[in-house]
């Protein structure tokens, strides 16, 4: 659990475990502002807490919980089983209880009903219990399934109570934390809930006089319910981004952060960085990842769902070489160096290049001379990206974008994204700040206006070998150009 949070401090693990072992607090003392990534905190405990202190904190847990059970289920102890009702996925809530029940000897069936439900998860259920998703394997493709599920957070919102998360029980009653939602946006969630109670009240009386019956076939039922939350999830209008936008997703585990449901700035980078593939599989957040690409545009969104359903093809969303080009580095002395890049064009026409510089380098200002590529130009943005090594950079999925009013022209006329290059040598000048680790790969993506169809083709010399060059079609003429 704990190497799934991404910031923790000793407030907050106390608030999560109810202990404070001294080896735990002189542990966060070693880090800034007594914050350390939940990986670290995951990798660290083992030493810091002996078994015995888990083991008492877990027993106590198991009481606490066992009395609120008892509490609100009547007879519970005469129960021979329990239903749990809840969107999915992988029934870990179901599992924990089955762990708690058997430890505790107590023998309770558990029947789990979900909403979505990833299968495979679902191997070690244990033999006298049962688990049943609506939208399961039966009615949609396990792409399908993970792609609702990564875009689950903004049902997962709509559905929630206006209160904080569960963090213990006490007396038969449960804790909770504190919620940092904001009052707007559970006024939004209790009308949208109030709405679909009156909804499915209205529409079991009409029914029976119009000779409806939506659930008499579960699969097609089924069937329905995925294509309609499909739609809701994963192909957002306008009037959805405008009133759903807005939410922000709380994280729980005792932290006080909100996550921003939509960032399509953040889309935006990470596909001038690492391309539309490796973009549609960003890790979260942003938490609703389709409705950062509808923000960004309907066709973005429309991308971002046949990559889900697995049909979007590499060989057509993905990049090829097309050339090379020249760029000049100048460290900060003025001295200067030229590297030769591949430049790549992607599925959608345009061409992105990537610059690895290492720390050893000492590079100030990357000179990036635009008019060899282009004369006229839309510059869709500059990123960079961190890592040990460059392999682990290109995968960084934390992605910084340089901000335009950095970049400083040689030549050239800009215009928001727009630029032009007022002669063959016109560049730009991109500043390259203290690196966060051993490399950084500076990605630019462009799209040529002087010029159509950008073609990936290799010419073969003399001895057979290939050898790529910049190739497209004149938007002017029907004679193919070459240039580099």
């Amino acid at each position: 659990m704990l190497s799934r949070v991404v910031k923790i401090d000793a407030a907050t693990f106390v608030d999560i475990v109810k202990v404070q072992p001294p080896a735990v607090t002189k542990f966060f003392a070693q880090y800034p502002d007594g914050i350390a990534s939940g990986s670290e905190l995951a990798d660290a405990l083992p030493d810091l807490m002996d078994s015995r202190e888990i083991t008492d904190i877990a027993a106590g847990v198991r009481t606490r919980l066992l009395a609120y059970l008892r509490a609100k289920i009547t007879d519970f102890d005469g129960c021979t089983d329990l239903i749990l009702v809840d969107l999915g996925y992988s029934a870990s809530v179901q599992k924990s209880l089955r762990r708690i029940f058997d430890r505790e000897g107590i023998r309770i069936r558990l029947h789990g009903a979900y909403l979505l439900t990833l299968d495979d998860a679902f191997d070690d259920i244990a033999d006298d219990d049962t688990a049943e998703g609506l939208i399961s394997d039966r009615i949609v493709t396990p792409h399908v399934k993970r792609m609702l599920i990564r875009n689950v957070a903004l049902l997962e919102q709509l559905c929630c109570s206006d209160e904080g998360s569960a963090r213990d029980y006490r007396g038969g009653e449960v804790l909770r934390e504190g919620d940092q939602r904001p009052a707007a946006q559970l006024a939004l969630a209790n009308e949208v809930q109030s709405g679909t109670l009156a909804y499915a009240s209205r529409a079991r009386e009409l029914a029976p006089h119009y000779a409806l019956r939506p659930d008499a076939d579960p699969i097609v039922a089924a069937r329905w319910a995925a294509a309609v939350l499909g739609r809701l999830l994963l192909l957002p209008d306008d009037d959805e981004l405008v009133l759903l936008g807005c939410i922000k997703h709380d994280v729980n585990l005792g932290t006080q952060a909100l996550a921003p449901l939509l960032d399509a700035g953040f889309i935006d980078d990470c596909i001038v960085a690492r391309g539309l593939s490796a973009a549609c599989a960003a890790p979260a957040p942003p938490m609703w990842l389709a409705g950062s690409f509808a923000a960004l545009s309907p066709s973005h969104a429309y991308l971002y769902t046949l990559f889900g359903a697995n049909r979007l093809p590499a060989n057509v969303f993905g990049e090829a070489q097309c050339g090379t080009l020249q760029v000049g580095l100048f460290g900060p002395d003025g001295q200067a160096s030229l590297e030769t890049v591949t430049v790549y064009h992607t599925g959608l026409s345009d061409l992105r290049l990537r610059i690895p510089l290492s720390r050893q380098m000492a590079v100030a200002t990357i000179a990036l001379p635009l008019a060899k590529l282009t004369r006229a130009g839309m510059l869709h943005g500059i990123t960079v990206q961190y890592g040990e090594s460059a392999a682990k950079a290109a995968e960084n999925s934390n992605v910084k974008a340089i901000a335009e009013g950095r970049l400083i022209d040689a030549g050239l006329e800009r215009s928001g994204r727009q630029f032009r290059a007022t002669n063959e040598d016109g560049m730009l000048l991109i500043p390259v700040d203290g690196f966060e680790d051993d490399v950084a790969i500076y990605t630019v993506a462009l799209t040529a206006l002087d010029h159509d169809r950008i073609l990936a083709v290799e010419d073969r010399d003399g001895n057979g070998a290939p050898s790529a060059t910049l190739t497209w079609r004149s938007a002017n003429s029907a004679q193919a150009s070459k240039g580099n």
